[in-house]
């Protein structure tokens, strides 16, 4: 079979035997697929400035017995600034783990695949927005997968009762283990209401940009944090070891 060219992401490296690595690679039109990177490892290895994860890549790949292999390849974005605080590289990797857990089909590989370019290529940037960005992130990837609803702010459903206006009661619920006990209300102010809103609709251009405070921030993460673990039916709790920090 011919080689073909393929635009990806490089969302996960991985030793593989002794000077090789397996990329894991988000295309917008095959979707996911790996691809071995022969002889990278070794000193001096023309091909080993592009085994590292996060970059978006022009690659040759050959096909041998229904497997991939890098013949050629050429930066388009290196995202190398991931790597410049903890945060950065710790968001990094909870995009990457949760592309990888969501099954992607035809229909939705190139969305998922455009808001990774765009949630890495933002990150990379932007360092002091880590915490929104893996939030928007969030909440986008569970619309691609059909997890999402829009809220109604003025349906008598959602507003919370008591002295305090601006208050959302939003259940959360599903799973492939669906019951009681994975179903819970979560309490929300207006603007952390608004923005989810807001990433499952906007542009892509313009959702990494967006802003909050503190108190948004925080319980957008908490919310879209729950809300994915339980749709994919994994705790996710990747920025735990920024706590302590």
């Amino acid at each position: 079979m011919d080689p073909f060219n393929c635009r990806g992401l490089i969302i996960r490296s991985n030793e593989y035997k002794d000077k090789d690595r397996l990329l894991s690679v988000l295309t917008a039109d095959r979707g996911l697929i790996t691809i071995c990177a022969k002889g990278v490892s070794k000193p001096g290895s023309s091909l080993g400035c592009f085994s590292m994860p996060y970059m978006l890549c022009d690659f040759v790949v050959s096909v041998s017995h229904g497997y991939y292999y890098l013949k050629d390849a050429s930066i388009i974005e290196s995202n190398s600034k991931i790597m410049d605080s903890l945060e950065q590289m710790t968001v990094a990797a909870h995009i990457s783990s949760c592309l990888m857990d969501c099954t992607l089909q035809s229909e939705n590989a190139k969305e998922a695949y455009e808001l990774a370019v765009y949630a890495y290529y933002m990150l990379a940037n932007n360092k002091d927005k880590y915490l929104l960005i893996y939030s928007a992130f969030n909440w986008r990837l569970l619309t691609i997968a059909g997890f999402t609803v829009l809220y109604d702010l003025d349906d008598p459903l959602y507003k919370a009762s008591g002295d305090k206006q601006g208050r959302y009661m939003i259940n959360i619920s599903g799973g492939s283990e669906s019951s009681q006990n994975r179903s819970f209300n979560r309490l929300l102010d207006e603007p952390a209401v608004r923005a989810l809103n807001f990433f499952a609709t906007c542009d892509l251009k313009r959702m990494f940009t967006s802003n909050a405070d503190k108190k948004t921030e925080q319980d957008l993460k908490e919310f879209t944090t729950d809300y994915l673990s339980i749709h994919f039916d994994k705790i996710y709790d990747s920025l735990s070891v920024l706590n302590n920090l």
